[in-house]
C-alpha cells in the first residue's frame, strides 16, 4: 500500500537531513572543544584567583554532556540520508561502514571515547577518575581527524579556520598545563 502513495515532497528534507548532520557534527565538535578548553582552563592560576575555576568546571562538565548529545543526533541523522545509506550497525560499531569505514570508524571510536569520559565524570573519582580522563586528548584528536577526513566543510576556509584555531588552543592550553604543573606553580585542584 505504501508504494502506492506519492512522497516526492518528502524530498525537501532529504537535503535538511544532510544539512542536520553537518550542523550537528559542527556544533558537537565545537562542545566537546569547549569542554576541553573550559576543562584545561579551570585549574589555571589566573581563574583559581578571580573565582571562576568553579564556574569554568561546571561549564566543562555541561559542555561535555551537550557534546555527546550532539553526537548521537549527527549519527542518528545519518540513517535518514539516501545518499550514504548507514543503518544503525554502520553508525554504532567500528568497521562496519560501507561507506568511508575508516573515518566513520574514527568518529565512532571518539563516540565511545566521549562516553568513557562523561561515565568516569559521574562515577569515579580520584586517581582513576584523573587516567579516565587523559582519554579526553585522543577522543579530541579522533573527533578532529574525523571532521576533516570526512567533514563536507573540511574544504571551506571557514571550517579549516575553526579547525585551525580550536586546534591551537587546545596545543596552547595544554602546553601551559604541562609547564606549569611541571614548575608547581599551578594551584591546581587535587583530584
Amino acid at each position: 500500500m505504501l508504494e502506492y502513495l506519492d512522497l516526492h515532497f518528502l524530498s525537501v528534507f532529504e537535503v535538511n537531513f544532510w544539512n542536520y548532520c553537518r550542523a550537528t557534527g559542527i556544533v558537537a565538535y565545537l562542545f566537546l572543544w569547549f569542554a576541553i578548553f573550559s576543562g584545561l582552563l579551570s585549574k589555571t592560576k589566573i581563574l583559581l584567583t578571580v573565582g571562576l575555576a568553579s564556574l569554568f568546571s561546571d561549564v566543562h562538565r555541561k559542555s561535555a554532556c551537550v557534546s555527546l548529545y550532539f553526537v548521537v543526533f549527527h549519527a542518528l541523522i545519518l540513517i535518514y540520508d539516501d545518499y550514504i545509506k548507514l543503518r544503525l550497525i554502520d553508525l554504532f560499531v567500528p568497521f562496519q561502514s560501507p561507506y568511508q569505514s575508516i573515518n566513520i570508524s574514527i568518529g565512532i571510536l571518539a563516540f565511545y571515547g566521549i562516553i568513557l569520559v562523561i561515565v568516569s565524570m559521574f562515577f569515579l573519582g580520584g586517581k582513576a577518575f584523573a587516567y579516565w580522563h587523559l582519554l579526553t586528548y585522543p577522543v579530541y584528536f579522533l573527533a578532529l581527524w574525523h571532521g576533516i577526513n570526512i567533514g563536507t566543510d573540511s574544504n571551506t576556509e571557514w571550517m579549516q579556520m575553526i579547525y585551525w584555531s580550536t586546534g591551537s588552543l587546545i596545543a596552547v592550553a595544554s602546553i601551559y598545563r604541562i609547564i606549569v604543573s611541571v614548575k608547581g606553580c599551578d594551584r591546581s585542584i587535587k583530584t
